[in-house]
C-alpha cells in the first residue's frame, strides 16, 4: 500500500513538471520560470523589460477594448510579451502572432503587438472564463474565433478564410440574438 501512495506522489509532482516541459504553452501559467522572462506585474510578463511601456500601453487598450465588447473581466489576464522569436518559441507559438491558453493567461509574439491581436486574445480569455475552458475548445470554431476578430475591431478586411467567414456568420448570429445575452446564447449554441 506504500508503494502505490508514493507512485502516486511521484505521478502528481512528475505530471506538472513533464507538462511544463512538453507542452510549452502550459508555460503561461508559470511564465517566470522561462528563462529571460521576467513578471513585472501580476498581469504582465515580458522578456524585455525596455519595452515595459508599449507592453503596458497594448494591454491597457486591449483590455479596454475586449471588456467594452465582451463585458467585464472576472479575474486579472495575464499576458506574456515577448519581444523576441525565441521568447514566443519557448511558449510554442510557432507562427501565431498571439495566443490564449484558456484562462491561464496569453502569450503576444512580436509580430502580434497591436491593440487588435491583445484585444484577440482577451476575447478568448473571456470566453474562456464565461463558457468554461472545454467549451472554448469544443464549440464551433465560428463562434469562437468569429467572436474574437469581430469584436477585437480587427481591421483587417477581407480575413483568409475561413476566417472571413467564421467572422461573417458570428455577426449574423450576433445580430439575429437581439437584446439576449450573448454569453447565455453562445451556451446554447451547438
Amino acid at each position: 500500500m506504500k508503494r502505490v501512495g508514493w507512485m502516486a506522489g511521484a505521478v502528481l509532482v512528475c505530471l506538472p513538471v513533464a507538462a511544463f516541459a512538453f507542452i510549452k504553452p502550459l508555460r503561461v501559467a508559470v511564465p517566470a520560470w522561462v528563462p529571460g522572462v521576467q513578471c513585472v506585474s501580476a498581469s504582465i510578463c515580458t522578456d524585455n523589460v525596455a519595452a515595459l511601456a508599449d507592453a503596458q500601453g497594448l494591454y491597457r487598450e486591449g483590455y479596454a477594448r475586449a471588456g467594452a465588447a465582451v463585458g467585464p473581466f472576472r479575474g486579472t489576464p495575464r499576458i506574456v510579451f515577448c519581444t523576441t522569436s525565441s521568447c514566443a518559441d519557448a511558449f510554442g507559438m510557432g507562427r501565431r502572432a498571439a495566443m490564449a491558453v484558456g484562462n491561464l493567461g496569453m502569450i503576444v509574439a512580436p509580430r502580434g503587438w497591436t491593440p487588435f491581436y491583445v484585444a484577440h486574445e482577451l476575447i478568448h480569455y473571456r470566453q474562456a472564463e464565461s463558457l468554461g475552458n472545454l467549451a472554448v475548445a469544443t464549440q464551433p470554431r465560428w463562434l469562437i474565433e468569429g467572436m474574437a476578430y469581430s469584436l477585437s475591431g480587427d481591421p483587417r478586411h477581407p480575413l483568409g478564410e475561413p476566417f472571413e467567414q467564421w467572422r461573417s456568420k458570428f455577426e449574423a448570429w450576433h445580430a439575429s440574438i437581439g437584446s439576449r445575452d450573448m454569453w447565455q446564447a453562445a451556451r446554447d449554441v451547438r
